[in-house]
């Protein structure tokens, strides 16, 4: 062998390890591009998912509001509308929470003992 071979030896060997190196750097590149590119498309699509159901969410509400007995109930209850010929009344929450506490006792009724215990020895005042 002589020292021209060598050197051409050596000049090749450095030039394939010169192009694998290239080969591997741009390979590695293309991988973590491919990466953050699936990582971007899983984004997009939670992005989407999200506004699709905000979406549906606000289709519900415009059937709700395209709804004649909505918007009436709505009249009613926030502005106090009401239709001709039509009578309203309001009655306090203090009567609808008495009214409730009423029909509990009527479910939990005391018996006769009871009731004439608590007339002699648990009236306070009077």
């Amino acid at each position: 062998m002589n020292l021209r071979e060598l050197f051409w030896r050596r000049w090749v060997g450095i030039l394939l390890v010169v192009i694998m190196f290239g080969l591997g750097w741009s390979m590695v590149r293309v991988v973590g591009e491919r990466i953050r590119l699936g990582r971007e498309i899983n984004e997009l699509q939670e992005s989407v998912n999200a506004q699709e159901a905000e979406l549906q969410q606000y289709q519900a509400l415009l059937d709700k509001i395209n709804n004649f007995t909505y918007i009436e109930t709505q009249a009613r209850l926030k502005f106090g509308l009401k239709r001709p010929g039509e009578n309203v009344f309001v009655v306090p929450d203090s009567f609808v929470a008495n009214q409730t506490n009423t029909s509990a006792q009527k479910q939990n009724p005391q018996s006769n003992p009871e009731l004439w215990w608590n007339y002699f020895f648990e009236r306070r005042g009077g």
